[in-house]
């Protein structure tokens, strides 16, 4: 444990939070609450519970994961005096006509007004309701870095010069990355990790570099500025006092990143969505004369919109200002990158319609790492339930995955339940975390035991209660987001050998062949009900939909194949820069 640096991330968390608290007490009160773990919450959900009022009973409610009950507190508190906490309760669980009236009920509430107008998308509604100050600062500093042509500006913060790379030998490169294992253990950070490692085996120099003061912002602690896992060095940047605003963060990082690629004399970089990501690394390539890559993992603007409690706040986010500013500076930064990686056709077409030269782009798709590949699927779903500690009876059906609204998984609950009405024995077994879990709890409460939610799991974990299904189920609602982004989901499905289910969506439809499974319409729970009782009713289809997907991702998707193509990116570069 390196003491110094140690203290560095504490000074950085009391300043930080210092700020925060002396901005807006309300809002980092509830911001705080929310990340606290699942047993503290709930602890604090209790004791407000004991605290007479409105306010209070719905922060209870909030906390101890009973949505339903929150809203209705609040839609009942309309006739009684209005606080700032009720407000900023309704606007986090998407009542924004709730949160609406709140605010014109109060005398002082510039800040919950400001945050409804940029939740709903209006950028500069939300500045200018605000008075002078820190706030206004920030929220128009972030509003510059969304305009056209913006770009960090180095020139003040760069310590080193330009110097000459290696240019020997197979290319080193720095990875620029939102969150990273150890630390963070989604799909997101185990597909940089694999790239990394792919590189690394294949004799490529690397290492990566993850956002300002991570992993302090997500309430954890590094070991040393450099933390090595498998081998890679992943480098982080905590200053002691972060700067004030986002256009001064971005200028200060990106001058961090050339100054490490420097040291490390590395031949290019290489970030990932969204565009901050793409400014500070653009603006560090620029800066030291390096070529850079920026990958495609989804589509921002797309998923914001989604995120709409309702389809009339979906089609309001998608027509904002917000959205516009979003989707134009991820098509610049795309179009300013040396070379674009993406993961399906849909992204790569979506990028094209965008502006961006079909020629800088390449596809390197979801893939499966080798804990996939060797996994033993020859356990029976019932077997590895047993392990688990589930039932063997019944058919089980669900997924392990980030449980957001736009994956549909409400339209799995309500198919379950109209398939047990209709004599099917099938259950449910949802792994993983995410915003929309307390009101999917809520859905199935009705199933009682016949259907379970784990929470979040590791990598290891979430195989595990894959494999404890007789069938795999992607219901992603019909959305843009869900249209255009290819999931590592049925992917991974496939190769654990087990039949998959898919709403009917272009990106879904290109990942899994018709021998793999079945499709069905989306937001249709009836046709799925239908689908996974005609699975539960054939042991000899689901066992053939799980042999024909597994063969099909051994032969083209294994990670240790598809991912020489970030090697084939990158000596292109080098080959360009050296001319």
């Amino acid at each position: 444990m390196n003491l110094k640096f140690l203290a560095k991330q504490i000074g950085n968390a009391v300043i930080t939070t210092a700020g925060h608290m002396n901005d807006d007490r309300v809002f980092f009160s509830m911001q705080l609450a929310r990340r606290l773990p699942k047993s503290a919450s709930h602890t604090v959900g209790r004791l407000l519970g004991k605290v007479p009022g409105a306010a209070t009973g719905a922060a209870s409610a909030w906390l101890l994961g009973q949505e339903s009950r929150a809203k209705a507190i609040i839609t009942a508190a309309e006739d009684e005096q209005p606080s700032r906490l009720l407000g900023e309760i309704a606007l986090n669980l998407g009542m924004l006509n709730a949160a609406d009236r709140i605010a014109d009920s109060l005398d002082s509430a510039a800040s919950l007004r400001s945050r409804i107008q940029w939740t709903e998308g209006n950028i500069d509604e939300a500045i200018t309701v605000l008075p002078d100050g820190k706030r206004k600062r920030r929220l128009s500093a972030e509003r510059k870095s969304m305009s056209p042509g913006w770009w960090p500006d180095t020139d003040s913060h760069l310590v080193a010069r330009p110097a000459a790379c290696t240019g020997l030998g197979a290319a080193a490169s720095l990875h620029v990355l939102t969150n990273s294992l150890p630390h963070t253990r989604s799909g997101y950070a185990y597909r940089s990790h694999l790239i990394l490692t792919t590189l690394k085996d294949a004799g490529h120099r690397v290492a990566a570099t993850t956002r300002p003061s991570y992993p302090v912002t997500i309430g954890r602690l590094s070991g040393d500025m450099v933390e090595t896992v498998d081998g890679v060095d992943y480098l982080r940047d905590v200053p002691l006092r972060p700067a004030a605003t986002p256009t001064a963060r971005l200028e200060e990082q990106a001058a961090w990143i050339a100054n490490q690629a420097l040291e490390r004399q590395v031949d290019l970089l290489h970030t990932t969505t969204h565009y901050v990501n793409g400014l500070a690394t653009g603006a560090a390539a620029r800066a030291i004369g390096l070529p850079w890559v920026y990958e495609v993992r989804g589509v921002l603007e797309e998923t914001w919109a989604a995120a709409g409690s309702t389809p009339a706040e979906r089609t309001a986010r998608r027509e904002s200002q917000r959205f516009a500013l979003m989707r134009s500076k991820e098509i610049e930064i795309a179009s300013a990158a040396d070379a674009v990686i993406t993961l399906g056709e849909t992204m790569r077409e979506h990028l094209i319609a965008g502006g961006v030269p079909a020629e800088s782009i390449t596809l390197i798709p979801n893939s499966v790492s080798e804990a996939v590949v060797n996994t033993d699927t020859s356990r029976t779903p019932a077997e590895t339930r047993t392990r688990l500690g589930l039932p063997e009876d019944g058919i089980w059906v669900g997924t392990a995955a980030s449980i957001v609204g736009y994956e549909g998984l409400d339209d799995l609950v309500d198919a379950v339940a109209l398939a047990r009405r209709q004599g099917t024995d099938v259950r449910l077994l949802i792994a993983g975390d995410g915003v929309a879990l307390p009101e999917l709890r809520e859905r199935a409460e009705a199933l009682g035991d016949k259907a379970v939610f784990t929470g979040r799991v590791s990598q290891t974990q979430a195989i595990e209660h894959q494999l404890a299904l007789d069938a795999i189920v992607v219901p992603r609602k019909d959305e843009p987001v869900c249209r255009l982004v290819t999931p590592i989901k049925p992917i991974e499905a496939m190769g654990l050998g087990r039949p998959v289910v898919i709403s009917d969506l272009p990106a879904l439809r290109e990942l899994v062949p018709e021998s793999a499974g079945l499709c069905t319409p989306p937001q249709e729970p009836q046709r799925l009900a239908e689908a996974l009782s005609e699975l539960a009713c054939d042991d000899s289809a689901r066992e053939n939909y799980g042999q024909n997907g597994r063969a099909h991702v051994l032969a083209t998707r294994r990670w240790k194949e598809i991912g020489r193509r970030y090697g084939q990116v990158y000596s292109r570069l080098m080959g360009a820069d050296a001319q």
